[in-house]
């Protein structure tokens, strides 16, 4: 077996088996939570744009950090600079403006299925909840794959091998107790 395929696949396994426990725990606290999820039915209609989205902006903030640090662009420490702040800024933004847009077509994709009548939060509501629970996971997810590119890279670990998992699993818990927290808020 060639040596770039070993070290991908000793760095790789570890990470998938670490994120094969995190998705069950993610898992469990959703479990925990579904009658939180349940009392605002366009909450479970939301949620799993909220998640595809948190995994896809911080896997794709990693893979552009992974990139600036093999190409020199970035040093392997927590320096503050335009490449960093851009990207970093990108990822914000985005996370912003995806979670509003996803509470408003949680709201409408709720009322086409013609249960408009019983839904118990209005789209403000939905909205609102999306938009705390994005930018706030979005903030937290920022930081840590700020963070895990920095570390990895620092320790002789390939980016691109670390990050878009551990990022996906840990969004995963961080975006569900966000939603929790921001429905608490908002409800």
């Amino acid at each position: 077996m060639p040596s770039l395929v070993k070290s991908i696949l000793k760095q790789s396994i570890p990470i998938f088996m670490l994120c094969s426990l995190g998705g069950v725990l993610a898992g469990l606290i959703l479990e925990g939570l579904k009658a939180d999820l349940a009392a605002i039915p366009g909450i479970l209609i939301l949620l799993p744009a909220v998640l595809g989205m948190r995994g896809n902006i911080s896997g794709a903030l990693g893979s552009r950090l992974a990139s600036a640090l093999h190409l020199g662009l970035i040093q392997p420490e927590l320096r503050w600079n335009r490449v960093l702040g851009d990207n970093l800024l990108a990822s914000l933004v985005l996370n912003t403006l995806m979670a509003f847009f996803s509470g408003v077509v949680a709201y409408f994709a709720y009322t086409f299925t013609g249960n408009a009548d019983k839904m118990p939060a209005s789209m403000a509501d939905l909205t609102l909840i999306a938009l705390i629970a994005g930018t706030l996971a979005g903030l937290l997810l920022s930081g840590l794959t700020i963070s895990f590119a920095l570390i990895t890279y620092s320790r002789g670990l390939d980016p691109d091998n670390v990050l878009a998992p551990s990022l996906a699993t840990v969004g995963d818990i961080i975006t569900v107790l966000c939603l929790y927290m921001a429905i608490q808020v908002v409800a």
